[in-house]
């Protein structure tokens, strides 16, 4: 009887081992499931077409530009897996070395590089002489932000000389020297700062240019705000703080006849008695 007493409790035993053993299989199996669903099976990796080296914007890309890599995680929407795609198209924006090169940075396909491909739609590059003073002392460079200020004296009135802010947080395009002729046919060299404006702000830019001095005022290129400003004017700037003169007191003339002074009447009344009392 305790033979078989004893046997119960021995496979009773094993049961519930086999049973636990079980048990922790199976939890252990679903955490390891669980596990991999939250790190993500891994991506292979695919090729991206990357910067090699720095480049400009303006640039028609070539092979010596360009490598591909290995992307291990997402590729970038409008990245290119082949070099070949991208030889002769333009780049719009610079690109640092193992930087994607995306659909965005390009000009559109058949586009001629340099200058005129930087140039966005509904945009217009005007070029304007400038000289050392206006230039801000060369820190006007490419990608910089300007203000732009016109002096105008109209039909030589000093009194009227005024200046004004006409444009303002507009983008460099280029800035660098050129070679005209003067008066006498001789070569000279002047420098030039080419502006990206739209068609309304390059009408104000060439009259501005035309008929009065300009001058730019660099501003930070992460101050976007706009000011509104009234312009200066010379007369207001000389006399606006001097005391306004009084008008000379007229003399009268020699024949004029002298008027006479004014004269009041008081009626007095004392009692039963009323009098009128008169002063000059």
């Amino acid at each position: 009887m305790r033979r078989a007493a004893s046997l119960m409790v021995l496979i009773l035993a094993i049961g519930c081992g086999v049973g636990a053993s079980f048990i922790t299989y199976r939890i252990l199996r679903e955490r390891k499931v669980v596990g991999n669903l939250s790190l993500g099976a891994e991506k292979p990796a695919r090729p991206v077409v990357v910067a090699a080296v720095p480049i400009t914007y303006g640039t028609v890309l070539k092979s010596e530009h360009l490598k591909v890599v290995s992307w291990p995680a997402e590729t970038p929407q409008g990245s290119y897996t082949e070099m070949e795609s991208l030889v002769g198209r333009a780049i719009v924006v610079e690109a640092v070395p193992d930087e994607p090169v995306l659909e965005s940075k390009l000009a559109p396909i058949n586009s001629q590089g340099g200058l005129p491909s930087t140039i966005p739609r509904g945009k217009r590059a005007v070029s304007v002489r400038v000289n050392e003073m206006i230039g801000v002392a060369g820190f006007v460079l490419p990608r910089t932000r300007v203000d732009v200020l016109v002096s105008i004296n109209p039909q030589g009135d000093k009194a009227r000389a005024a200046s004004k802010l006409i444009l303002q947080n507009v983008e460099v395009l280029a800035a660098g020297q050129r070679t005209e002729r003067d008066e006498d046919g001789k070569p000279q060299t002047v420098n030039v700062i080419t502006l990206l404006v739209d068609p309304g702000e390059a009408e104000k830019l060439t009259l501005a240019s035309y008929e009065g001095d300009l001058q730019l005022a660099l501003r930070n290129n992460l101050d976007l705000d706009s000011v509104k400003t009234s312009g200066a004017i010379l007369g207001t700037m000389v006399q606006g703080n001097q005391p306004v003169a009084k008008a000379p007191r007229l003399a009268a003339p020699a024949n004029a006849p002298k008027e006479e002074p004014a004269v009041q009447t008081v009626e007095v009344i004392r009692g039963s008695t009323r009098t009128v009392e008169k002063f000059k």
